[in-house]
């Protein structure tokens, strides 16, 4: 049995799922921490083939594909395990469905690579935003960690990290920089969601 497989028999355990699209930098860093952060990957969702799949496959973490052929509210409604604790979009291409966010609502979290409300919503993503915040000549830069309502970033702000910007670098290499402050920024989120919530079940 993988040490995955074994953690998975855990009882009061902090299950997590992954919601995936890209090459899954994001997943592998909550894979990479989530002995420190005592919680469990259960499953690994994406909406295409990726590179997040082989991390998953690599971990024996399971993993469930989408069809876009079908409900796509109903799918990721039965593909969600109930004994979820928190989902987390890691470069999540899809909207997810006003049925999905209610019905986990303040269970869904997100990253976004810009200091929301600021460079987000419609056509803001990789370094399109990097891009217009150079543009707009703005002296810092940084990412975001906030629940998932049914508009496009515009949930509540958990946690930001600034950095300022430096004028020598392509808007790609800046979002680079951004994006391994953002790997950092959503273990640090994750483990602040673990913390808030085993505070509420002791005072219930």
């Amino acid at each position: 049995m993988s040490s995955t497989a074994a953690k998975n028999t855990r009882p009061n355990q902090f299950n997590l799922v992954v919601c995936a699209s890209g090459g899954g930098g994001n997943f592998q860093a909550i894979i990479d921490k989530q002995d420190m952060l005592a919680v469990t990957i259960t499953k690994l969702i994406v909406d295409r083939p990726c590179g997040a799949v082989q991390r998953a496959q690599q971990q024996g973490i399971a993993v469930h594909q989408l069809n876009y052929s079908g409900d796509l509210a109903q799918q990721l409604l039965s593909a969600i395990p109930e004994n979820t604790n928190l989902i987390v979009l890691a470069g999540f291409m899809p909207i997810l469905p006003a049925a999905v966010c209610k019905h986990w609502h303040k269970k869904i979290i997100n990253t976004h690579p810009s200091l929301l409300p600021r460079y987000g919503g419609k056509g803001m993503y990789g370094v399109k935003v990097q891009e217009a915040v150079m543009q707009a000549k703005e002296k810092y830069a940084g990412c975001t960690v906030h629940y998932v309502d049914s508009g496009i970033d515009t949930g509540e702000i958990i946690l930001q990290k600034v950095i300022e910007v430096d004028y020598r670098l392509t808007p790609w290499e800046l979002g680079g920089l951004v994006f391994k402050e953002e790997n950092k920024l959503l273990v640090d989120a994750i483990q602040l969601l673990k913390l808030n919530e085993a505070a509420e079940m002791q005072c219930n």
